[in-house]
């Protein structure tokens, strides 16, 4: 009975990592794939369980699940390596506060000890607006997106450099979507800090098609920052990446973790919600998770150089014709 259930058990998860593939096209199925690193570890123990019980065909079918899924997931997850590059190296800190925090403190230290260029935050409310106060003499430019999701200032944008001048900002309340050019050293760079709402059968999908039109027509260099609920590898934020002319940074890793366990747990079984969305402009020099803070979401620390765009592909055909 005990293997029966396992065999059972085991083809259910494979089912599921199967369908997550199909999420481009299903909204319910993309839902799925959120999980997929989770998955795979649990293939991977059911295969060897199975393996132990000679129950060989199923296993094989386990191994194979845990194989697939951990092979879409893994690379994303891994520290990734970052090209050499020269020139001013700049930093954006990523931070869902938490709007129910009782410990604001920590969130005060992280940013102090980063001293980052710019702070993308979502979830904060007058409170945190408040806590933060001693921020405004450093970072005296700011864009607060208030009554978005139904908490009062839910995204924002906080800078020690300027804003490009005469360059509009946008606040999309209902979206939960805040967007500033910010100029680095004379080069304006579109940051966008965004907080997503939970998958199918929540309104992600349905958020994000309100903002196609809006995510299309931004202007590169382009950063997007902020807690999207959705995996990097998801089908949504591969939409996020083709509308923007963006890709989804790899290197990340786990950043979310229920309030029932400890935060800093969420960095080895947590789930990968906080992600960063860079165009070509954009060369990371480094990501890394900072400690936890009283927030369900790690911060997460960018360094970034700016470089120029490789040649247009015809261009680039051209060169190599010559050759």
């Amino acid at each position: 009975m005990r293997a029966r259930l396992l065999c059972a058990g085991t083809l259910a998860l494979v089912a599921m990592v199967v369908a997550g593939f199909a999420g481009p096209w299903a909204a319910p199925l993309d839902s799925l794939v959120h999980f997929r690193a989770h998955l795979g570890v649990a293939l991977l123990v059911l295969a060897l369980a199975l393996l132990a019980l000679r129950r060989r065909k199923s296993a094989a079918a386990g191994g194979l699940g845990a194989a697939l899924a951990l092979a879409f997931s893994l690379p994303w997850l891994l520290p990734a390596s970052q090209a050499p590059g020269n020139g001013p190296v700049y930093s954006l800190l990523q931070m869902n506060l938490l709007y129910r925090s009782t410990d604001m403190a920590a969130a005060l230290q992280r940013i102090g000890e980063a001293q980052p260029d710019v702070i993308t935050v979502q979830e904060i409310t007058p409170q945190w607006r408040a806590r933060l106060a001693p921020l405004d003499a450093a970072y005296p430019h700011q864009l607060h997106c208030e009554d978005a999701d139904g908490f009062s200032g839910d995204s924002a944008i906080y800078s020690r450099r300027p804003f490009v001048e005469d360059a509009p900002t946008l606040c999309d309340s209902e979206n939960s979507l805040a967007m500033a050019r910010i100029d680095f050293n004379g080069v304006g760079v579109t940051v966008i800090s965004h907080h997503q709402l939970w998958p199918w059968p929540a309104g992600q999908w349905s958020r994000f098609g309100r903002l196609r039109e809006t995510l299309a027509s931004l202007p590169a260099p382009l950063l997007a920052a902020g807690d999207f609920n959705a995996a990097p590898w998801s089908a949504l934020l591969a939409a996020y990446a083709e509308t923007t002319g963006a890709r989804v940074l790899p290197g990340v890793g786990p950043t979310w973790l229920t309030e029932a366990l400890p935060m800093e747990w969420g960095r080895w079984i947590g789930l990968p919600l906080n992600n960063l969305l860079a165009s070509p402009e954009i060369a990371p020099a480094g990501i890394r998770r900072l400690a936890a803070t009283g927030s369900d979401h790690l911060p997460v620390l960018l360094t970034f150089r700016l470089q120029p765009p490789g040649p247009p592909a015809d261009e680039v055909r051209m060169v190599d014709a010559r050759r």
